[in-house]
């Protein structure tokens, strides 16, 4: 079971993550005991272990300040996860899947499909398309059973706009071509095809960048700022 301040870590962290804490913003201690009501001494141990992680930047007499990662840092974090995951799969593919893994493959695919079979993409739907994602990505994971490559892996996950539970809510048309690639991704584990699952993940995430990159530079027309930026699940 987790700690109080195990807790707090989680949710400060997934809230900086989400950009509700812009880089360089001074997160102060009675602020955020008070918004998230809880005592000091949690909120003081959950910006420690945060700052031991990169997130936050600490100067003596001056505490902590959301640090700002350049696209350059989230690219390399990109393509560090697209290897790593790459592996994963590739791994789970020699090892070949269970009757009941390839079951909940097939269960967390269907809930893709059953969003998607809308036409469109609707505010209601964007949890659990998050976490239908999340789920599938962690089920490689799960099927590739190595330890110190799920570490490696969600240690990538803690660079902003890194993580697996960043999705780009905005086009339907990227959406599908994200979950035909999971369906294909799938074949290729069931039919332990290893080295094809592995190129194809690594395609798969990097598209990501692609999108970032779209994204961090000015818009051809003007548009509104949600409509450009990830979301995040809470």
């Amino acid at each position: 079971m987790k700690t109080r301040s195990e807790r707090v870590a989680e949710t400060l962290r997934d809230r900086i993550l989400r950009g509700e804490f812009p880089a360089g913003t001074h997160l102060q201690e009675i602020p955020l005991s008070e918004a998230m009501g809880v005592s000091r001494t949690p909120i003081r141990s959950a910006l420690q272990a945060i700052a031991a992680e990169g997130l936050l930047d600490y100067l003596p007499k001056r505490g902590y300040t959301v640090r700002e990662f350049s696209l350059a840092e989230i690219e390399t974090a990109h393509e560090v996860r697209a290897n790593l995951e790459g592996m994963a799969c590739r791994l789970a593919a020699e090892r070949g899947l269970t009757a009941e893994q390839e079951t909940e493959f097939e269960d967390i695919l269907a809930r893709g499909d059953r969003i998607l079979a809308k036409g469109r993409l609707e505010e209601m739907d964007r949890l659990p398309w998050i976490e239908m994602n999340d789920a599938f990505h962690g089920l490689i994971l799960d099927c590739a059973d190595n330890r110190m490559l799920t570490g490696l892996i969600e240690q990538t996950y803690r660079v902003p706009l890194g993580s697996r539970r960043v999705i780009h809510w905005y086009d339907f048309q990227a959406i599908r071509g994200s979950h035909q690639l999971h369906h294909r991704i799938f074949g290729y584990i069931r039919a332990r095809k290893a080295v094809n699952g592995e190129a194809l993940m690594r395609e798969h995430i990097l598209q990501a960048v692609d999108q970032i990159r779209g994204r961090t530079a000015p818009p051809a027309t003007e548009t509104p700022l949600a409509e450009r930026q990830p979301t995040y699940a809470d």
